[in-house]
């Protein structure tokens, strides 16, 4: 049996499968914003979208500034997991610019990974547990806000339930520390990563409550709707980025807002321009700039 999976896993490897993997990938995301925006109006999701007042755009656009300026000192605590690592400014923003628009480039995003070959690190290993790391803080926000927001959101969910998914995901970084004990070779860089853990999660909190504060003023333009609200429903949205099925979570997202933003009277089409305007601005337009330093920027390796 144990030979039969590791031939299983020798043949996924294979760049047959990944390109077939990544081919399906693609199509569901397609046939995904095909079954989500045929139920909607979308030129009347795009007008509401277009309706955001100037001065509110101005204010989403700084705190774009600001989250991703956040994003960039998380990636350098990550990258600091590493004590052979050489901090080199302008290396960490450039690779970390560059891997914006990369993130479009595979549904699940799984390009972005390539911004290790971008920096002059002391291995691509390091490199790797550095972007793994990273990852593994935002997720930790995204699903610890929404696990506090679903213990609430649905009551109906035996108690037990709910507070075991709660404390699963709120101690990630606790399980990431075990596990990272339990290899000889990642062990190295147990040291700085307890050291980094509490300033990289204090990052993303921050980074998230930021973000519920867009959605809260791209809400309010188009509806009504209370700032817990604004976070019970779009922490439940949220989880949807990381689900790597979609490009750059497209389509699902959609989905989960139309859903739980149902709850709190707003339509299926209020629901897609919230969520677009927010993609134009935090996702779209950065990566327009990261694709200028792609083309600039040459590979270490």
């Amino acid at each position: 049996m144990f030979a039969g999976l590791q031939s299983l896993r020798t043949k996924l490897q294979e760049p047959g499968f990944k390109q077939l993997a990544y081919l399906a990938r693609l199509l569901f995301s397609v046939a995904l914003l095909y079954v989500v925006f045929r139920q909607i109006n979308l030129q009347a999701a795009f007008k509401q979208a277009a309706k955001l007042p100037l001065g509110y755009a101005f204010a989403i656009f700084v705190l774009t500034v600001l989250r991703h300026f956040i994003q960039i000192n998380n990636w350098r605590f990550a990258l600091h997991l590493n004590p052979a690592y050489q901090y080199r400014p302008k290396e960490v923003i450039n690779s970390y610019l560059l891997a914006l628009p990369l993130r479009f480039a595979l549904p699940g995003g799984h390009a972005s990974f390539a911004k290790v070959f971008y920096l002059k690190n002391s291995s691509i290993l390091a490199s790797l547990i550095s972007t793994t790391t990273e990852r593994l803080f935002m997720t930790w926000a995204t699903w610890t806000f929404a696990a506090v927001a679903a213990f609430f959101v649905f009551p109906q969910v035996e108690l037990v339930l709910r507070v075991g998914i709660l404390i699963l995901v709120a101690f990630m970084p606790f399980w990431a520390a075990l596990i990272m004990a339990s290899k000889a070779r990642w062990r190295e860089f147990l040291p700085a990563f307890l050291m980094q853990a509490p300033r990289m999660m204090l990052l993303q909190i921050a980074n998230t409550l930021i973000m519920y504060v867009q959605y809260y003023l791209i809400l309010n333009t188009l509806g009504f709707i209370s700032g817990l609200n604004t976070w019970l429903a779009m922490s439940l949205t949220n989880v949807s980025n990381s689900i790597p099925i979609t490009i750059s979570g497209l389509g699902l997202r959609e989905g989960f807002a139309i859903h739980f933003l149902n709850l709190y009277q707003f339509t299926s089409e209020q629901a897609v321009a919230a969520t677009i305007t927010l993609f134009f601005f935090q996702d779209l337009i950065p990566a327009l700039v990261g694709l200028v330093v792609l083309f600039k920027v040459k590979r270490t390796k």
